[in-house]
């Protein structure tokens, strides 16, 4: 929206070409990313005085477009043609859904991991949780100071842990009821036959429940599974929260650490811990606090409209390079599904992927969604040749 000010004072608005397609814009991610369709649909009404509800949800499917007259300044409803083309955003409803689907598909199977994690550290100290205490804190607590003993109890490392998993498990399971809610509202809405998607996710999140509910009420069968799991878990919470204390910063990824995102430019951020911790996220977080995320996709002007930008789909879209051990995932290319630019992967990521793949994995590397087993060699010549065909072989839905 650009001003300008005449001699008499008076100031004058015209609201820009891309008006219609910014709202568009803002109205889709209401929907999509901060999950509130009623928002969604108020960002529009309240943005074209008069609109009524049943026109304003056909403009946030796409059905209508909102060209600008640039003679008049005004705003013009239209159904949407073949010449519009992608100019004007329209939800990739497969897409989004199956993308939320897998969130929430993948996430559950972490926090999964971690309460079965702590359920066999319980059983195997037969439900007895051990700690040692000075006895100069035993004596102060004789003496009526209880509050050595809670401050023992709030700086252990286990207790912190264990803290953490149900803060992040409780977390879950309201993000993922407001999800499951949104992808019922969006199928319901476009049509089409999704209900197998959102049938899986219910069953995860009841899953995740009842397992966070029986590891709460201590009523899990007695099981011992010889490993140190729940060791390594705890140890990985410790280190991830003085890295990201101190400020995330690039690694060498040839230090083959758990997971992290690779930049563009090359640039490593990355942690080591258990699958539990859901390390993307918390790097994706990390690289927010730091920073090199926006609060806010675009210029300052956009605030007047756009909620905080989604740290994890930010990187996805900009082009960043999601790894696992030599799992391999890269989302630009999708781009285009949100009628944004595709980003392609560059040929620095390339290198280091190179690189990273033959000193640290045997020259083995699983690309994509589908985890497709792969030599470097291979991914690497289909990568010099044609990125197109890399896209959608490995990384296309």
């Amino acid at each position: 929206m650009k001003n300008q000010t005449k001699k008499s004072g008076v100031l004058h608005f015209t609201i820009g070409n891309e008006f219609g397609i910014l709202l568009m814009n803002i109205a889709q991610e209401h929907l999509i990313y901060s999950y509130d369709p009623e928002k969604a649909i108020r960002s529009i009404t309240d943005s074209l005085m008069g609109c009524p509800e049943e026109l304003a949800l056909q403009i946030l499917k796409g059905d209508m477009v909102l060209p600008v007259d640039e003679e008049t300044q005004q705003v013009i409803c239209r159904t949407r043609e073949p010449e519009h083309g992608n100019l004007f955003p329209m939800i990739d409803v497969d897409y989004q859904l199956k993308r939320m689907h897998n969130d929430i598909i993948r996430n559950g199977n972490y926090l999964r991991t971690g309460l079965f994690e702590l359920q066999n550290k319980i059983s195997k100290n037969e439900g007895k949780f051990r700690i040692d205490f000075d006895y100069d804190q035993i004596f102060k607590f004789i003496a009526g100071n209880d509050d050595v003993i809670l401050d023992e109890l709030e700086v252990n490392e286990e207790v912190q842990s264990i803290e953490q998993l149900f803060s992040v498990t409780k977390k879950y399971i309201e993000t993922t009821m407001k999800i499951k809610s949104i992808m019922e509202w969006i199928y319901k809405t476009w049509g089409g036959d999704y209900s197998e998607l959102v049938e899986e996710c219910s069953e995860m999140l009841i899953e995740i429940m009842s397992t966070l509910k029986e590891t709460l009420n201590l009523d899990f069968p007695y099981k011992v599974i010889e490993n140190d799991a729940v060791i390594n878990y705890i140890e990985a919470v410790k280190e991830i929260d003085i890295i990201i204390s101190k400020g995330i910063e690039p690694v060498n990824i040839m230090d083959n650490w758990s997971a992290g995102w690779l930049s563009p430019e090359g640039d490593y951020y990355a942690l080591n811990g258990e699958i539990g911790n859901m390390l993307h996220i918390q790097i994706a977080d990390a690289l927010k606090e730091k920073g090199i995320i926006p609060l806010y996709e675009d210029d300052e002007d956009t605030k007047v409209y756009r909620e905080e930008v989604n740290p994890y789909a930010w990187l996805e879209q900009h082009g960043w390079v999601n790894i696992h051990e030599n799992n391999v995932q890269f989302a630009g290319n999708l781009n285009v599904r949100l009628d944004k630019p595709i980003v392609h992967i560059t040929t620095k990521q390339l290198e280091v992927i190179d690189e990273y793949i033959r000193g640290c994995h045997q020259c083995e590397i699983k690309v994509g969604w589908r985890r497709e087993r792969q030599s470097i060699g291979m991914f690497m010549g289909i990568a010099m040749k044609d990125l197109t065909i890399l896209y959608k072989r490995y990384f296309d839905f």
